[in-house]
């Protein structure tokens, strides 16, 4: 069930923009030393073409009619059935597929785990023992793994690559998949350099429990390998959690690792993790130090209570989650890895301005989110569970959620604004143009919206301009000297649906423009008219008695 909150006025505001204190900063890395950044000489890894988040593969198995049925429209019942495998123009004949996941599975469209080795031992296929195919039930936009795992690995967290696959089952269209490397040994193997150590899954169902004090560990968790535990490894480690010494606590767990998991996922917004909720993740017993393998990312970048996950707060995310409760025992949800931590002196506004300064700087993860839309944009319109209306509003969302939620983080807009091409050096902006005006609820905002500076319509980022919510009147005053005004207007994306539309018009004694009927999500209508000096009205009009459609005139200026 996706639920979202709509914003209000009693939302936490951002301060005020403050100017990019990168502007004078030169990161460009020099030639010469390219090659001596960790992994210019690794040789190819077999592994690499298949999580390929560039192209879209074509997957197709072929196995017995009543097996498939049983997979497809029973699929908790996760039985193993015999399959043949072909991945593009490879084949791999007696390969195991069941269905997996917890909230994620549904019937008509499984997620799928295909295994390469249970049936004829010691068979792989591109180094990999395992694969599985994640239906994005949960994630209308398909982009959430491959956006949260990417910027995961880029800031030294261990987490599963990802790609895309079209699926077809006996010849028939089963659908668009996200394709999940598998937590497994060849996982860790290829993090750690050995699978040596015994690597924890959570039970299904049992969560929020963590890594507080447990009486026996296979109760919450279960062994993902060849290596069998009893889980007093784990209620040791609890036990050290709770009273250790910060010597003792260090030598068993990778507080580091920890850390960082933590603060990547809290400022990605999620309520489903680790720190948040006790959910989501594995771990693995390195050489005799615990760490942290975070999973499953569809809550994360604004999935689900949008307003909420650009509030969460690295150093008490639970206090944020919904979910912050253990379903078995009743108890509220706290992180004691995180609070040993930040006892310690973790210093989690360091690691946010380490994360926003590379691995989730606004630049590469937007150029990433837009890339990967327009690639799978027509694929996720052709999958079977009809989530193509929603696409654009997601992939407009995930864009929204980064831009507000790091330029609240930096204090600064994160993305570049300029004065448009063919305009002018001396161009006013709106925000220079005194706007004052009524608006339907709340107030009048210029050059920033409840979530941050800047606009963000149908996906696109707008620079300046005014907020107001619809039905609004918005007077400027045009300057002397300045003849055009130019720009868009369209309706904010707001993560809801419950206004009708809206109509902007520019009144100057008469209507210079007007507008076709705009709705969320919709792209912004461009307009250019003559003007005069003196008072003139931006004027939105909803379809309805009661909208919360909201106004968003964007990067208008006026020409001299």
């Amino acid at each position: 069930m996706l639920l979202l909150l709509a914003c209000t006025a009693s939302t936490p505001r951002l301060a005020d923009p403050l100017p990019d204190p990168r502007a004078d900063r030169d990161d460009t890395v020099p030639a010469d030393a390219i090659e001596d950044l960790p992994g210019a000489d690794t040789p190819a890894d077999p592994t690499d073409a298949v999580f390929d988040p560039t192209r879209i593969a074509t997957l197709e198995l072929t196995m017995g009619g009543a097996d498939w049925a049983e997979i497809r429209d029973t699929p908790w019942t996760e039985a193993w059935h015999t399959a043949t495998f072909r991945w593009d123009d490879e084949e791999v004949t007696e390969i195991a597929v069941r269905a997996f996941g917890q909230g994620s599975q549904i019937a008509g469209k499984s997620s799928l785990k295909l295994s390469f080795d249970r049936v004829v031992d010691g068979q792989e296929w591109h180094g990999l023992d395992e694969l599985k195919l994640d239906n994005s039930s949960q994630d209308v936009g398909f982009l959430n793994e491959f956006l949260a795992t990417a910027i995961m690995r880029r800031f030294g967290v261990p987490a599963a690559r990802t790609g895309w696959a079209r699926v077809r089952v006996n010849g028939e269209n089963a659908g668009f998949f996200v394709v999940l490397e598998s937590i497994d040994d060849r996982f860790v193997e290829r993090w750690f350099g050995h699978d040596d150590g015994v690597l924890y899954g959570m039970n299904s169902g049992y969560y929020a429990q963590g890594l507080n004090p447990m009486a026996d560990g296979l109760t919450w968790f279960e062994p993902q390998t060849s290596i069998d535990s009893d889980g007093a490894d784990l209620v040791a480690l609890a036990e050290t959690v709770a009273s250790g010494t910060d010597e003792e606590l260090a030598a068993v767990l990778d507080l580091r690792g920890f850390g960082r998991e933590s603060v990547a996922r809290s400022v990605m917004g999620s309520m489903d993790a680790f720190s948040a909720d006790g959910n989501n993740y594995y771990l693995y017993d390195d050489g005799g130090r615990w760490t942290i393998l975070p999973w499953d990312f569809d809550v994360d970048l604004g999935g689900y209570y949008f307003s909420q996950a650009l509030t969460v707060d690295p150093r008490a995310p639970w206090a944020t989650s919904p979910w912050a409760v253990n379903p078995i025992t009743g108890a509220a949800y706290t992180d004691p890895v995180l609070t040993r931590n930040l006892a310690s002196g973790l210093d989690t506004d360091a690691l946010v301005d380490e994360l926003l300064a590379g691995a989730m700087d606004w630049e590469t993860v937007d150029a990433e989110a837009k890339a990967a839309a327009e690639l799978i944009r027509d694929d996720v319109y052709a999958d079977v569970l009809g989530y193509g209306s929603a696409f654009d509003q997601r992939r407009a969302d995930v864009r929204m959620f980064l831009h507000a939620r790091l330029s609240g983080l930096t204090g600064y807009d994160v993305a570049p604004c300029a004065i448009p091409d063919g305009l002018p050096a001396d161009a006013v902006s709106l925000a220079d143009m005194a706007p004052t005006g009524t608006v339907g609820w709340g107030e009048l905002l210029v050059d920033r919206t409840y979530w941050g500076p800047g606009f963000s319509v149908a996906g696109e980022h707008g620079c300046t301009g005014v907020f107001a919510h619809a039905p609004s009147t918005v007077t400027v005053t045009i300057p002397d000297g300045v003849t055009r005004l130019v720009g868009k207007a369209g309706l904010q994306d707001w993560v809801q649906q419950c206004g009708d539309g809206a109509v902007f018009a520019i009144r100057q004694g008469t209507t210079l423009w007007e507008s076709d009927t705009l709705r969320n999500y919709d792209a912004a209508a461009a307009f250019e008219v003559e003007v005069s000096p003196g008072a003139l009205t931006l004027v939105t009009t909803t379809n309805a008695d009661y909208s919360c459609d909201t106004a968003a005139w964007v990067d208008v200026w006026g020409a001299r």
